[in-house]
């Protein structure tokens, strides 16, 4: 086990002077994965507000400071054998205002939300999705970065469900850890 770790830590060193000579850039096409967990703040999530949530983003270059793209992001929990899962599907831009590092990241596009018990979907909605988030890109290799994200993905939803008839929207916040490649 300690040869394991010296060698790691060797192979680290020499990759450093590497690491320093080559800065990042955003160029091309980029795609990027994160999980964490979420905080649902909606009423009809009464007793199920913290869950598991991750994105899927990809999409491509502008310039170094702009990125457009795509992103499937979404939070769920499991109490009691009753499952909530809330998502979206949006297009996105991200602008760093600075050349690398911080971001800001704003979209629009479709909403979901589903609840079932064991492995039937009981209720299901669909609507509008926006999405807010900051995070920061720190490069950890060649064009490989570390992205710590803070997501707020505001939903409207509408649904033929009696059950559902007062239920107009959804709000969750997410704190994800990712990779994303440029």
């Amino acid at each position: 086990m300690r040869s394991a770790l010296l060698a790691l830590a060797v192979l680290s060193l020499g990759a450093m002077p590497a690491h320093a000579q080559r800065e990042g850039k955003h160029e091309g096409f980029w795609i990027g994965f994160g999980l964490g967990g979420g905080y649902n703040f909606a009423d009809f999530a009464a007793g199920s507000r913290g869950g598991a949530g991750g994105y899927l983003r990809m999409g491509g270059t502008l310039s170094q400071q702009v990125l457009l793209g795509g992103e499937v992001s979404g939070w769920g929990r499991n109490r009691n054998g009753e499952t909530f899962a809330e998502s979206g599907l949006t297009a996105i831009i991200t602008f760093y205002p600075v050349r690398r590092g911080p971001f800001l990241k704003g979209g629009a596009g479709f909403a979901g939300w589903s609840t079932g018990a064991g492995t039937s979907t009981v209720t299901t909605a669909s609507g509008f999705a926006g999405t807010l988030g900051v995070g920061y890109d720190l490069q950890i290799g060649g064009n490989l970065y570390l992205t710590p994200n803070v997501d707020f993905l505001y939903h409207t939803l509408s649904s033929e469900n009696v059950a559902w008839a007062n239920i107009s929207s959804g709000a969750v916040l997410l704190f994800t850890l990712g990779l994303t490649w440029h």
